[in-house]
């Protein structure tokens, strides 16, 4: 099963992609956002600078929020999921695919404790934090991860990005790794953990789920969830029905930088 399958049943009107890069969803045409003009050397693709826990979108206005291995690299998981379901209007779709570590180079490292994940929330985390850097890079396959560095090279490579990391978080600029290790398991275990979460409490159902997702790339695991809002984001639907006549760019911010 591919992502045309689950797409055409479940993202229709306006919605955003965060963070496609050069592999964006197949069958849906998206506002595009993400927070790096490139990576790897390479150009991403987006139409606006944004990123997953701050979205340049009106509250209530978008049918569906997607990305594809994007929630693994947000330090504070919680707090993405919590800035997508603002944006979504009453019965509006996420659909995510996060790594499944059992099929990744994440394989070695230890599965990511809901727990801790809440933590982060209450914790504010950004991506300026240093915890789970020595484990990503100490962890990961190397052999996956970094198929041409020779493994006798491997440990010196290991101390020289773990040095780089800290460096840059020392600095106080942010950092690009796997924060976070998934399984079906605990990806479901966060979703329904949002909805009882004193701070949180978001009001969301578990639609779809699939195992080793995409076929053309099974390593990844999607999980379709609705927002099913609450009484005072309905009237926020009615405000925005007034906006959409005289604003041009809704349901984009006025505040949004385009990407250039």
């Amino acid at each position: 099963m591919n992502h045309l399958d689950k797409t055409s049943k479940w993202l229709k009107g306006t919605g955003v992609e965060i963070g496609a890069f050069k592999t964006p969803i197949d069958g849906i045409k998206p506002i595009y956002v993400d927070k790096f003009h490139e990576f790897a050397g390479e150009r991403c693709l987006a139409d606006f600078y944004g990123e997953a826990c701050s979205l340049p979108f009106h509250s209530n206005s978008l049918d569906y929020v997607a990305s594809s291995h994007v929630l693994e690299h947000v330090s504070n998981p919680i707090k993405a999921i919590c800035e997508w379901y603002r944006v979504l209007r009453p019965g509006g779709i996420m659909y995510i695919v996060v790594p499944d570590r059992r099929f990744t180079w994440d394989h070695r490292r230890a599965l990511t404790p809901v727990a801790h994940m809440l933590d982060d929330y209450a914790r504010n985390t950004t991506d300026c934090d240093a915890t789970h850097i020595d484990d990503f890079v100490e962890n990961v396959d190397w052999t996956t991860y970094s198929p041409a560095t020779p493994a006798e090279q491997v440990p010196a490579e290991k101390q020289k990005l773990k040095q780089i990391y800290h460096d840059t978080v020392a600095d106080g600029r942010i950092i690009n790794i796997h924060f976070h290790v998934f399984e079906p398991s605990n990806v479901i275990e966060l979703f329904k953990a949002v909805t009882t979460f004193p701070q949180t409490k978001l009001d969301l159902t578990i639609l779809d789920t699939a195992e080793q997702f995409p076929d053309n790339n099974p390593n990844g695991f999607l999980i379709v969830v609705r927002a099913n809002k609450r009484l005072g984001d309905r009237f926020g639907v009615l405000k925005n029905s007034v906006r959409r006549r005289y604003d041009a760019a809704y349901p984009v911010l006025s505040t949004a930088q385009k990407f250039e």
